[in-house]
């Protein structure tokens, strides 16, 4: 069955929504560090995914940023910035790394959330609809009518292959979309499961080197060229009694954040967290860019476009996300 273009959006945001719901109600407890261990460090956990933009994190991890700034960081993979928001929402996490799209839309169903620190923004070939090798697909209007693997839905993925369906002039009601966490996409594609699939570096590279896969459509393009993607987000609350826990994980966060400037930084943290990456991938996958900094103006380009899409009913202000 398909799912509406404003349809898709509107469950995405109710699946947060209710981890919203439980978030406003955590108490300081359940959002407060893990506790200092016998070596002194605050112990805190961190929800990321398997991609390219989390690398900062396991640069800090590699080079002992965490630890300097006094904090023992324990990543938490998941498959999507909306199931690392559920999780930090629901006190189990205490910063979480998730796509801006995901966290607007929580924090506009009323999840109080605070971003701490950016975190990625697109460069191209960076976030590419793939297709099997050997598919009748050869250009985007032969997706009418055909569905695409995202790793959630109402997340940056919907707004980006959206974004490159009007670009095409193609009905962005016109495709379905399915849920498929980045590792599986490529076996999804081999099988047929799905027609397309949307990937983030390096399972780009990965499923061109693994199942001949190849590159549609680079939605890191048009107007998604260097778009905000993704930042470091906390509960208000936890930020608000932990300020010192926050500006050291700031502090970390962007000296790590530099040093991704340096491609073999990041080259040498892809394997700590990525199944699969050989030297040679490494090499060949495409980069993200890392800001240092934390933006309002460019962060209010992301809910602009999100009320243009129609993920948002209403102009929705970024400046209640930034912490004071």
């Amino acid at each position: 069955m398909k799912i509406r273009h404003s349809v898709r959006f509107a469950l995405a945001a109710l699946a947060i929504a209710a981890g919203a719901g439980a978030g406003a109600g955590c108490t300081s407890s359940a959002a407060a560090p893990s506790g200092a261990g016998a070596s002194g460090l605050t112990r805190v956990d961190v929800g990321v995914l398997p991609i390219i933009d989390d690398a900062p994190v396991f640069i800090a991890l590699q080079h002992g940023l965490f630890r300097a700034q006094g904090l023992d960081v324990t990543p938490q993979v998941l498959n999507s910035g909306e199931a690392a928001t559920q999780e930090l929402l629901s006190g189990k996490l205490q910063f979480a790394f998730s796509n801006y799209v995901t966290t607007i839309l929580a924090v506009s169903q009323g999840a109080k959330l605070r971003i701490v620190a950016d975190g990625a923004q697109t460069l191209p070939d960076t976030n590419v609809i793939m297709i099997a090798k050997g598919s009748a697909i050869r250009n985007v209007a032969d997706l009418r009518g055909k569905t695409i693997a995202v790793n959630a839905l109402g997340n940056i993925g919907s707004l980006m292959v959206d974004s490159t369906l009007q670009t095409y002039g193609v009905p962005v009601n016109s495709v379905r979309f399915k849920v498929v966490a980045f590792p599986q996409m490529a076996a999804a594609l081999q099988d047929h499961s799905v027609d397309a699939a949307w990937m983030a570096e390096p399972f780009i590279t990965q499923s061109g080197e693994q199942i001949g896969a190849e590159g549609l459509a680079d939605t890191a393009s048009g107007s998604m060229t260097n778009f905000p993607i993704a930042g470091y987000e906390a509960l208000a609350a936890y930020s608000r009694q932990h300020p010192s826990v926050v500006a050291a994980f700031q502090r970390a966060i962007e000296q790590a954040e530099a040093l991704a400037a340096t491609r073999s930084v990041v080259e040498q943290a892809l394997p700590t967290y990525v199944p699969g990456m050989s030297p040679q991938l490494d090499a060949a996958a495409h980069l993200d860019s890392y800001p240092t900094s934390l933006n309002q103006t460019r962060l209010q380009q992301v809910a602009d476009a999100m009320l243009q899409a129609r993920m948002l009913q209403q102009p929705f202000d970024t400046h209640q996300l930034i912490m004071p």
